[in-house]
């Protein structure tokens, strides 16, 4: 079969188009024929090296697919060859044919294309987790969001806006911001052209936000940390502000980690707030929980209350430009590999 293989640790073009084996399933796994890809920024991260648990290259990336299953193990039940599905697993997603434990593998809703199926995993998992679990956002409350354009933005919105949320976003142009604005954000920050600390202090009145929903860190983080009410959750889902836009940029890097703020206990008691950071690749043990919170989304599309923003799609011989598209920072909603 063919995959997309990590060569070395570098900027898009290391990842190359290769012949490797099928894999083989044992009794508790499924084999699934790819049909389209979801690329999120863990996987540039894994790329350029500096993604927590990372493999050495060469090896596959690639975190959430869709497509059909092609062969099961003797103990799986409830699967059959041609079932259309959805999956997701730590590495080795970049691939026409994926092995995955059947814990992991759900059938996909009646009227969901591939794409969508590639696109309504990891993003809504991460904004549902932040939110619903970590955070416990309520009706009426303040949420300030960042990369509120991208993938995750876009499904925090839609979710936030459901559950009667006032969302403060910010983005790097206005097309980003209208992209947010259609999803249902009410008020959008070019963080190029203002700053966001003070348009939120100004817009709330200086009561600042209930809820931060962060993937940048570094010196956003120092902003938005400030903005926090009594009983406001920050949460951190990564920390994109270290990658620049082919690899790694370590002086950015190096002034991005300095720039991010101590969290001091006692302040934090004080101040009535709270920090949770989580990643969602360290959390896929929690099997039941993550098929819970999949059908909880899933049945937020059937009643069409989320629909995945699908921004670029690209073949499979095109992987590399797609992930030179997302590293940029020009992208917006999801960026998918169509097979």
């Amino acid at each position: 079969m063919k995959a997309a293989v990590v060569t070395r640790f570098g900027p898009p073009e290391v990842l190359r188009i290769q012949e490797v084996e099928t894999p083989e399933i044992d009794d508790e796994h499924v084999l699934v024929k790819v049909r389209a890809i979801g690329l999120n920024f863990a996987d540039i991260l894994c790329r350029i090296g500096v993604y927590p648990s990372v493999p050495h290259p060469p090896f596959i990336p690639g975190l959430e697919f869709s497509g059909t299953v092609e062969r099961t193990g003797s103990h799986v039940k409830g699967f059959k060859k041609g079932d259309r599905v959805i999956s997701f697993s730590r590495l080795g997603v970049y691939a026409e044919f994926v092995c995955v434990h059947h814990s992991r593998v759900m059938k996909m809703p009646a009227g969901m294309d591939f794409t969508i199926g590639a696109s309504i995993g990891v993003t809504y998992l991460t904004a549902y987790h932040g939110l619903m679990t970590l955070a416990n956002i309520r009706s009426g409350e303040k949420l300030l969001l960042h990369a509120a354009a991208g993938g995750v933005g876009t499904a925090t919105i839609q979710i936030a806006r459901h559950l009667g949320v006032e969302i403060f976003g910010t983005a790097s142009s206005a097309e980003k911001l209208q992209v947010a604005a259609r999803q249902g954000m009410h008020h959008g920050i070019n963080y190029r052209t203002g700053d966001f600390e003070h348009l939120v202090r100004q817009n709330t009145l200086g009561y600042g936000v209930d809820v931060v929903m962060d993937s940048v860190g570094g010196s956003v983080m120092r902003k938005s940390w400030r903005l926090l009410a009594p009983m406001g959750r920050y949460v951190l889902y990564g920390f994109a502000s270290v990658a620049g836009k082919r690899g790694l940029n370590y002086l950015k890097a190096l002034k991005e980690i300095a720039a991010t703020p101590v969290i001091f206990p006692p302040l934090i008691v004080s101040k009535n707030i709270g920090f949770f950071g989580f990643n969602l690749y360290f959390l896929f043990q929690k099997v039941d929980y993550l098929r819970s919170a999949s059908q909880q989304v899933f049945d937020w599309y059937k009643k069409k209350i989320v629909r995945p923003v699908i921004g670029a799609t690209f073949s499979f011989d095109r992987i590399a430009e797609a992930h030179a598209l997302l590293q940029s920072r020009k992208s917006f909603g999801k960026v998918v590999i169509v097979l």
